[in-house]
């Protein structure tokens, strides 16, 4: 669950950071980069409507699991594309996907916790979310300096599909 929230938390950052480079590096403006900013923001937004009955009808391992795949292919399809509405869909798609991330992680943390020990794991989850946060844009960075943007996205994919079958629900018995 560690690993997953991490994974969140880096998938986020990455998107909210280098969605703006990108965005500059073939010429939109600012208002368009902010615009697609809001887009994700307000699909992580109404996602959370829809996430008690999802977590009802599917399972929380299962959301989480779709949510990386969503965002997977977010990353995946942003560099194809040059047009704000194109990103603006993607960004969309990969709000919808991050937005059910966070409150399952954090929930599937609190809820494994051994008795009385919820307090300290979250502690422990939010520490590594921010070693996360620290080291992943340093990495990432040295990997668009060497070979440009394209393959921070798609590298962020794979690790978003990699979430999705580390959170895909294990079969009992």
């Amino acid at each position: 669950i560690l690993v997953t929230s991490s994974l969140v938390q880096v998938g986020q950052d990455l998107y909210q950071f280098y969605i703006p480079v990108y965005g500059y590096g073939i010429g939109l403006s600012a208002s368009a980069i902010g615009g697609l900013l809001a887009t994700l923001a307000a699909a992580s937004f109404v996602v959370r409507f829809f996430l008690p009955w999802l977590v009802a009808r599917l399972g929380d391992e299962r959301v989480l699991a779709f949510s990386f795949y969503v965002s997977a292919i977010g990353f995946g399809l942003a560099p194809f594309f040059e047009s704000v509405v194109m990103l603006a869909v993607v960004s969309f798609m990969f709000g919808l996907g991050m937005g059910c991330g966070q409150p399952i992680t954090t929930m599937l943390i609190f809820s494994r916790s051994a008795e009385g020990r919820s307090g300290e794991t979250l502690g422990l989850r939010q520490s590594v979310n921010n070693a996360m946060r620290v080291s992943a844009p340093a990495v990432f960075g040295f990997v668009a300096t060497a070979f440009g943007l394209p393959p921070v996205f798609w590298i962020s994919a794979i690790m978003m599909g990699g979430g999705g079958i580390l959170s895909r629900p294990r079969r009992k018995g």
